[in-house]
Order: structure tokens, then sequence, then C-alpha cells
């Protein structure tokens, strides 16, 4: 099991979020953090712009910021201060 930090950043006009969340896997990090993107607001597949390169939901396009892989004291920490996916 490896441990990360991951990003999403939501556009909504002019309005701009990032937030940030933890998870672990022993799979693919990238794989994970674009279904997190996806799935952030209920998208699927078809909410896909490649053109903006993110999701659509409703009048927020979302984007998967990418991960960084953090040493499981780290995970253990932060994990009382983010969302935990």
């Amino acid at each position: 099991m490896k441990y990360y930090i991951g990003e999403i950043h939501e556009r909504n006009g002019e309005l701009e979020y990032n937030t940030k969340y933890l998870f672990a896997t022993k799979k693919n990090p990238d794989k994970y953090s674009d279904e997190v993107a996806m799935e952030w607001r209920g998208g699927d597949k078809s909410d896909w712009d490649k053109q903006e390169g993110g999701y659509w939901s409703d009048c927020s396009l979302i984007f998967d910021h990418g991960s960084n892989e953090i040493p499981k004291e780290d995970f253990e920490v932060l994990k009382k201060y983010l969302t935990v996916l």
C-alpha cells in the first residue's frame, strides 16, 4: 500500500477552487486520482471535455491536478485535517 495526497481543481466561471485529499492504494495513483476528479460532483466518463482537459458537472469544470506519494507517517498526521477517500 502506498499513500498519496491528491488535488482537485474546480473552475466555475470566474471562481476557482483547489481541494486536497488523501488516499491509499496499491493501484496506479494517476488512474485513481482521475476517477476522483470524474466522480467529484457525480460525473461519469461522458462528462469528459477533451478540449478543456477536465470533467463537466453542471457549470463547473473539474480537473485532476495529480498526486504525490507521501510517507505513511505523514498520511497518519494529515488524515486528521484532510478528507480521506
